[in-house]
């Protein structure tokens, strides 16, 4: 029997990625999928922005696709939002099966969680939250859709929008996403519920469960705590930076009321998904860059976004704090805890590669197609944090900019996807074999600074 040392997991989590994604290609070329016929690339992109709970599409999901077309990208952001193993896992609980050293490694890989105890129960656990949640949603969505459309069609949007919103995926059945109920603080605030829930990650809502609801713990597990505080800050000053800066520009139509509504939408959203309700295009470029930032920094661990995560932004500004401070080689103190400084360089290096996945997109990007750099580098830190936002086509004002690029820069943007939803440092061991060292070189320092 194989060792746990043995197991590649990060390589077989990639290898099963890769094959829904192609099984999702195959079924979105068949001509069932689409009214006029869709490019092997195009098809290989939607079932990638899918299945990566992107959201950035290259054809009008609306009107391209037809419903079972549409299906194959519902069931693709439900299998990406949740994670195959999580489903495959909880299937075997249902079964009541007990899963081998392997699927331990790979659900424990995919999901980002410390203990092997009780994976199946917690799998289980998920699937019933993200249920109840996406359920909750739909109906909410539905109430508000039943005034414009008959009950199956309006049913088939609300679950639609339901899953995409609790999977952060961005993808709406709308061409014009939620921009035509902006109007609507039931959809808007249905929406922000969904992807900011599936944003905090299934940890923190199982812990918050434990301690609120079934009262099982006595305090919110420090994971939590920060997850919470991050997430609570990171909106707080992009709503406050939002409304103050675009109210008297871009949303100066709309009432203070509903401006700050808004901002707070728009706010949630670059960390999460990629739902807008105004065109993101209409911001101003400092407007740009903040958004950038919160794609770049993302959801949270064991969640449906993307990014380097808030758990890793906090940890190493602290780490920064404790090394110009002189604190080198300590573990992190923050809110009467210990980190150990083994996950500080860890969320370096959780953050150095994707820097590093965002300049290779970026420079590949501007050699091949020479876009907009503005554009280019939204376009690619959009795909990073898996969350769809886009400064919009010049061509089809009904696709993201990703639809103006070429073949290779397609590629890239999936491959960036790729990384984004799966997680930089996953997929950086995923290419490397690892293997112990024996021995050690003699110290010698080098000037640094």
């Amino acid at each position: 029997m194989k060792t746990s040392s043995e197991v590649n997991a990060p390589r077989i989590l990639l290898g099963g990625y890769l094959g829904i994604i192609s099984i999702g290609t195959l079924l979105l070329l068949s001509p069932a999928a689409t009214r006029n016929g869709i490019s092997f690339i195009d098809a290989l992109f939607t079932a990638s922005s899918s299945l990566c709970v992107t959201g950035l599409i290259v054809k009008d999901t609306a009107l391209d696709f037809t419903l079972f077309g549409k299906g194959v990208i519902l069931i693709l952001i439900q299998i990406g939002g949740l994670g195959y193993m999580t489903l495959s896992t909880a299937f075997f609980f249902l079964l009541g099966r007990k899963i081998s050293l392997r699927d331990r490694l790979l659900f424990r890989e995919s999901i980002n969680i410390f203990s092997y105890d009780n994976l199946r129960r917690f799998a289980w656990r998920v699937l019933r939250i993200t249920l109840v949640l996406e359920l909750i949603g739909t109906l909410l969505f539905l109430i508000v859709f039943l005034r414009y459309f008959d009950p199956l069609t309006a049913f088939g949007h609300a679950l639609f929008h339901g899953v995409s919103a609790f999977c952060n995926a961005g993808l709406s059945s709308f061409s014009e996403n939620l921009a035509l109920f902006s109007d609507s603080y039931i959809v808007m605030f249905t929406a922000a519920f969904l992807f900011i829930s599936g944003g905090l990650g299934f940890i923190v809502i199982s812990d918050l469960y434990n301690v609120v609801i079934k009262r099982s713990k006595s305090a919110l597990a420090l994971h939590t705590v920060i997850v919470l505080r991050a997430s609570l800050i990171l909106t707080a000053l992009g709503t406050l930076f939002i409304f103050f800066h675009e109210g008297h520009r871009s949303l100066h139509a709309y009432s203070s009321l509903h401006r700050l509504a808004i901002s707070f939408f728009q706010a949630a959203a670059p960390r999460t998904a990629g739902f807008n309700l105004v065109s993101i295009s209409i911001f101003s470029p400092v407007t740009w860059t903040l958004l950038m930032i919160y794609m770049f920094i993302g959801a949270s661990p064991g969640g449906t976004g993307g990014g380097i995560k808030t758990t890793t932004f906090v940890v190493l500004m602290k780490w920064f704090k404790g090394l110009l401070l002189g604190r080198y080689g300590d573990d992190i103190t923050t809110l009467k805890r210990r980190i150990p400084a083994e996950q500080a360089f860890r969320s370096f290096a959780i953050t150095a590669l994707a820097g590093i996945t965002t300049l290779a997109a970026f420079f590949i990007i501007m050699i091949i197609d020479q876009p907009p750099p503005m554009k280019a580098l939204f376009e690619i830190l959009s795909a990073l944090g898996t969350v769809g936002l886009s400064l919009g086509s010049s061509i089809n004002h009904s696709c993201s900019f990703v639809f103006d690029l070429s073949f290779i820069g397609k590629l890239t943007i999936i491959l960036v996807m790729i990384v984004g939803r799966i997680g930089p440092l996953t997929i950086g061991s995923a290419m490397l074999r690892r293997h112990s060292i024996d021995y050690k070189y003699t110290t010698e320092e080098v000037v640094i600074g």
